[in-house]
């Protein structure tokens, strides 16, 4: 490449990648070798940076902290599958750093770029041909019957459920303070538009345009036939106890987190008032997105 580099539509980029893909060495590399053609200030952490040689990354990085990456970059390359990409997004929290996932995974409903799309991507995002798309998120807060108080941030769902064989649990939920069932059976999950090609799917639950401002309730192997998924607008503040005597009933959050329900527990769960920002390619819809992933045909 000759003359002046390129005026990129970000100033700063943050790199990170999931160490255990063996694809991510290679695909750290080229991340980094394409970013050096453009004017940018590239920040990655340790273990990203481990996975190539540690000098040829120096030159293009600066090697800091995981936790304090955000707060440095304007947009984050998320080199790995659903997973890597909802720990980095827990990463970022209520800060506003759009992300863009590069899939090394299977499914790929949030990281949506392949590895074949390396390059081309990185060019497109540095000219801001990118759509910024905004994912709504949940807040749970769960409240102790001790009075203690933990607040958690979910992309895609928090599930309550029972975590050994057993009978089954019973969570009373009521919307906007007013009564809305009794959920006999496995357990319930409480999703949001994204998470509506998660864990809700494999329960049974439909799959919603992850842009909608809306809130998804699916049970998990219901007693009762007769209960099914409901959708439910996005300002809805749902709150879920537990009524049986079960032990071993857990609330996990997006899968990766996870704590013990105890009667008297009350957790309420809300729309985030910090959305999810993420990078999405302007030619591909999310029709499309769901024929590819689903193989729909």
């Amino acid at each position: 490449m000759t003359g002046e580099k390129r005026q990129p539509a970000y100033k700063s980029v943050g790199v990170i990648a999931n160490p255990t893909k063996p694809e991510s060495a290679e695909g750290v590399k080229r991340v980094l070798k394409k970013l050096s053609e453009f004017p940018v200030k590239v920040f990655t952490d340790e273990e990203s940076c481990r996975l190539v040689n540690d000098s040829r990354c120096r030159k293009v990085a600066k090697v800091i902290d995981r936790l304090l990456l955000p707060d440095k970059v304007d947009v984050i390359l998320v080199l790995g599958g659903d997973g890597t990409f909802l720990t980095v997004a827990k990463l970022v929290d209520k800060r506003p750093v759009p992300l863009l996932g590069i899939n090394f995974g299977t499914l790929g409903f949030l990281t949506e770029i392949s590895i074949s799309e390396i390059e081309e991507c990185i060019e497109r995002l540095m000219r801001g041909e990118f759509l910024l798309e905004n994912r709504p998120v949940i807040r749970v807060k769960v409240s102790r019957r001790n009075g203690h108080i933990s607040i958690y941030r979910c992309v895609n769902e928090v599930a309550i459920k029972r975590d050994t064989l057993g009978r089954i649990i019973e969570v009373e939920l009521k919307a906007d303070g007013e009564y809305l069932t009794t959920f006999r059976g496995d357990g319930v999950i409480v999703a949001t538009p994204t998470g509506s090609t998660a864990y809700s799917l494999s329960a049974g639950g439909p799959i919603l345009i992850p842009t909608l401002n809306a809130m998804l309730l699916t049970p998990i192997c219901p007693h009762t036939l007769t209960l099914r998924p409901l959708v439910l607008k996005g300002e809805t503040c749902i709150t879920a106890s537990l009524k049986s005597d079960s032990e071993n009933v857990m609330v996990v959050f997006d899968g990766q987190e996870g704590i013990e329900l105890r009667p008297g527990d009350v957790i309420e769960i809300t729309r985030s008032p910090y959305d999810l920002l993420i990078l999405r390619d302007p030619r591909k819809s999310y029709y499309q997105t769901l024929r590819e992933k689903l193989k729909w045909g």
